[in-house]
């Protein structure tokens, strides 16, 4: 994989539904897969993970909470480690898009 992604979980438990939906439609626009209701994963530059913390802080109140971590679930997701999901959810590799 290129040392230019890195792959990570955001997730949030936000009270005010308004803000919580935005959030959760800006993660997506992102490119970032919704794993759980208020969970996500996916592979972000650098510039896209500063993105997501300004996204946090922005749509979090007082006594909400969030987090953005790096995390390795592409190598780690097997029977013995997770119910529900398969090593397809978490492909090893960013998906690559062209621009026409």
């Amino acid at each position: 994989m290129s040392k230019l992604y890195n792959e990570v979980l955001v997730s949030y438990d936000i009270e005010d539904n308004r803000q919580r939906t935005r959030l959760f439609k800006k993660l997506k626009e992102i490119s970032l897969r919704p794993i759980q209701k208020s969970v996500f994963w996916g592979y972000l530059n650098l510039a896209e993970e500063r993105a997501v913390r300004r996204l946090i802080a922005e749509h979090c109140a007082r006594g909400d909470k969030a987090f953005i971590v790096r995390a390795r679930l592409s190598s780690q997701i097997a029977d013995k480690n997770s119910v529900g999901y398969a090593k397809a959810d978490f492909p090893s590799e960013p998906e690559r898009y062209h621009v026409l």
